[in-house]
């Protein structure tokens, strides 16, 4: 059941909509309609609530709270202060990178549209100005969940990024996508497109972060369409301030014989709700998922994944892992789909957390449906506190308890980033991460 939206929630709704549509001028007619159809059925479905199964643990009332319209037009202020260093400069000064501050293109913190290599990286407001059709091929064919928030992005719909690799095509370096939210009380839209041509290969490294001390809202849908054998690495980053809320939804299909890694790393944020929805729509092709988060103080994330395999001799692996300290609370759900044809399906999946103290909470649902007779899949969850013997092991060896507790708190987490093949990216993400858990209470520096 979801929740009603009031009359007076759907007037304001409505007005800002209209509004959305009014300074959105110059797009073509099918994304308007596109849009509005996606607008009305965000009024039909109303906000998900802990009533639904997909939602029992997570609770969006304090963001329907927040003015749920983009801000103005015009061109975006970007503070850098306001954000995480280390995050904000990932890839250096000579990495191809597109910066969107509220959901808009800021063309003057920019790298590149597209190279002599032919691979095109644009706003997406600028491909909808060309209207050429290549967008339109991908965007919203591929999604396979549309609830509030992701109808709500379709509806608010005019800026992101869109990526294509041209078939043949492998990237020598990685994309880099930053998503601003620093507004105070508003919500930003961005939209991601991913199109990989026959037998390209590239990483695509999407990094979101909100501005310190502000309630922001960023609601975020990302779509990637691998062509075959086509090879794809996607790595999202999200880090919001303790007052700020993130909604992302992943949609990836993948064709015969190609291959997607994902990495999910959640560091911070009131609300964090992260969904995948991987299809596995021809035979042959592999996905593998990985995911790092740390709940501290009274941070919330909520990872929902799942690997939908629908042809024969596909594989899967699934990995997510999680520290969980204070009143932080922490949720996994994963489900993994054998369709009747996908004979010879090899999936695996496993979720790891460590809890810190008796205040910290972990939901671990890691479930499979099978309906195919010839497959090899399998599923586990553990939940637990840092080894003892380990722990034991270390003091006696000379080594403080801080410093103990820490060690095996790095050595749990930094195994999470051996998906990352890039040296300089791994490096960065790395001293990210410890950064991070030296500012766990459970476990100081």
């Amino acid at each position: 059941m979801n929740a009603a939206i009031s009359t007076t929630d759907r007037h304001a709704y409505a007005s800002g909509f209209a509004q959305a549509l009014e300074q959105d001028t110059g797009l073509p007619a099918w994304l308007t309609s596109v849009r509005r159809t996606a607008f009305d059925d965000f009024l039909d479905q109303g906000w998900p609530t802990t009533k639904q199964e997909d939602w029992r643990f997570t609770d969006v009332t304090p963001i329907t709270r927040l003015t749920m319209v983009p801000p103005p037009t015009g061109k975006p202020h970007f503070t850098p202060d306001h954000f995480t260093a280390d995050l904000l400069g990932l890839g250096g000064e000579d990495s191809r990178r597109l910066l969107f501050v509220d959901g808009r293109y800021h063309s003057g913190a920019a790298k590149g549209r597209s190279r002599p290599d032919g691979v095109l990286a644009t706003p997406i407001s600028g491909a909808l100005a060309e209207d050429t059709g290549t967008l339109g091929h991908v965007l919203g064919h591929h999604l396979r969940s549309q609830n509030a928030f992701v109808a709500l992005n379709t509806a608010f719909l005019s800026d992101g990024a869109f990526i294509r690799i041209p078939a043949g095509f492998t990237s020598d370096s990685p994309i880099y996508l930053v998503f601003l939210a620093s507004a105070e009380g508003s919500a930003s839209f961005p939209r991601t497109v991913v199109w990989a041509g026959e037998n390209s290969q590239a990483t695509i490294v999407e990094i979101h972060l909100g501005a310190d001390r502000r309630a922001t809202l960023s609601n975020a849908v990302t779509e990637i369409l691998l062509e075959p054998g086509a090879r794809i690495t996607h790595h999202g980053i999200q880090k919001a301030s303790p007052d700020a809320s993130h909604i992302g939804h992943l949609a990836v299909t993948q064709k015969a014989g190609s291959v997607y890694t994902g990495s999910s790393l959640a560091l911070a944020g009131r609300l964090i709700r992260n969904d995948v929805h991987a299809s596995l729509a021809e035979e042959n092709c592999t996905c593998n998922l990985n995911g790092l988060y740390l709940a501290s103080d009274t941070n919330h994330i909520d990872n929902h994944t799942t690997i939908d395999h629908r042809a024969p001799r596909s594989t899967s692996r699934e990995v997510y892992k999680g520290v969980v300290e204070d009143r932080g609370r922490a949720i996994f759900s994963g489900r993994i789909v054998v369709r009747p044809a996908a004979q010879q399906t090899d999936a695996r999946q496993t979720n790891r957390n460590i809890v810190l103290s008796d205040g910290a909470v972990v939901h671990s649902k890691p479930h499979l449906e099978i309906f195919a007779n010839d497959v090899k899949c399998s599923h586990g969850a553990t939940t637990g506190r840092l080894n003892a013997e380990a722990l034991f092991y270390l003091r006696s060896r000379g080594i403080g308890e801080k410093e103990a507790n820490q060690l095996l708190i790095r050595a749990f987490m930094l195994e999470g980033l051996d998906c990352v093949a890039e040296g300089v990216l791994r490096a960065q993400l790395e001293r990210v991460l410890v950064k991070r858990i030296e500012e766990l209470h459970g476990a100081p520096a």
